[in-house]
């Protein structure tokens, strides 16, 4: 990333923890969930209602493309910054099934049609092949660069369709009484504003992105050959070598082969003690929520929270710099390979 006057100026949440970015990190904060078994939607391959973690009921919207629309609605709702610019680019990264499907591209016109004063351009990218960490680095540049005044990157992703939770279930993907080492099935919408702060406006910024350390993967989760994490290993090392974090954030979500890949990772950086036996698991609260895992957990990594200003001061045996930045590493991993380590710095409220 070119210059520290690429900021994040606003964050826009709709996810299982609550409708809007400060509802859903409150909730986050006080480990709270939204896990439920859901009697009207459907049974697990055990014969029980699945365990579902909805951001809307599922008995209450069965339309699975009205629930993205409404996802999405949650966040640009949140996202009152955008506003100041006027029309910027959109670049929003979904699940690949999505994007080559009409719902996907009917997505993004709706989009453009319902929020032609915020979003000059839509660009439904395919999670796998990008990340929307990546793209934050990549709309940094750009905004640098001058192409830019600002930009919004999200991302969108839903399991709440009945078909869909059942392809997971006959997989063996999902938690159930038969499947300990499954995920909770989740739903999100993330956007975050980014923008340059040099023109001398009233953007007050949530964060920076400082860096972002990438990997890949070769070996499959599904039938690996050999360990899993080597992939995320060297940017996971990199990140810890470059950076000291208050926080560290990973993303299980219940499966094993993310346990696997971020144990072996762990094995080979160095961590500070009191974060390896104390780390986040955002998914633990939210579930799994797809494409949007990376920018669900950016956006915890980007809350203000005192107590853990707090505790991250204690760890050292030293009073708390309350005016200092609250510095996260995020470690991502993606099915198809590519990892991604981000460290970002929330700046936090003043007193």
């Amino acid at each position: 990333m070119s210059g520290a006057a690429v900021e994040i100026l606003g964050v826009g949440l709709h996810c299982p923890l609550g409708k809007g970015f400060a509802n859903a990190c409150d909730a986050y904060f006080a480990n709270g969930r939204n896990f439920t078994k859901s009697h009207k939607g459907p049974i697990g391959v055990d014969g029980m209602p699945m365990t579902l973690s909805c951001a809307i009921p599922f008995e209450d919207m069965r339309d699975f493309e009205l629930r993205l629309q409404k996802l999405f609605a949650g966040a640009t709702d949140d996202l009152m910054a955008a506003e100041a610019f006027g029309p910027v680019p959109l670049r929003i990264v979904a699940p690949r099934w999505l994007v080559g499907h009409q719902i996907g591209k009917r997505l993004s016109l709706w989009i453009g049609d319902t929020y032609p004063h915020l979003f000059s351009d839509v660009e439904i990218l395919i999670d796998g092949e990008t990340l929307a960490l990546y793209e934050i680095v990549r709309g940094a540049n750009e905004i640098s660069t001058g192409q830019f005044p600002a930009l919004v990157v999200g991302a969108i992703d839903s399991f709440m369709d009945a078909e869909l939770l059942d392809i997971l279930a006959m997989n063996n993907c999902l938690y159930s009484r038969q499947t300990p080492h499954g995920l909770i099935p989740g739903e999100a919408a993330v956007l975050l504003l980014i923008g340059n702060t040099d023109d001398g406006g009233n953007h007050r910024p949530v964060g920076v992105l400082k860096s972002v350390f990438t990997g890949f993967e070769t070996e499959k989760p599904s039938s690996p050959k050999g360990v899993v994490g080597r992939g995320l290993a060297k940017p996971l090392r990199q990140a810890f070598e470059t950076f000291v974090p208050d926080r560290f954030l990973a993303d299980l979500n219940g499966e094993r082969w993310r346990s696997e890949d971020l144990g072996f990772a762990l094995s080979g950086a160095l961590i500070p003690e009191p974060l390896v036996q104390d780390f986040e698991a955002p998914l633990g609260n939210t579930g799994d929520c797809g494409a949007a895992n990376g920018m669900v957990m950016a956006s915890f990594a980007l809350a203000s929270n005192t107590r853990l200003a707090s505790d991250a001061g204690e760890q050292d045996g030293l009073p708390s710099d309350k005016s200092a930045p609250m510095r996260s590493i995020v470690s991502t991993s993606h099915p198809d390979g590519p990892r991604c380590v981000a460290v970002i710095e929330s700046y936090r409220k003043k007193d």
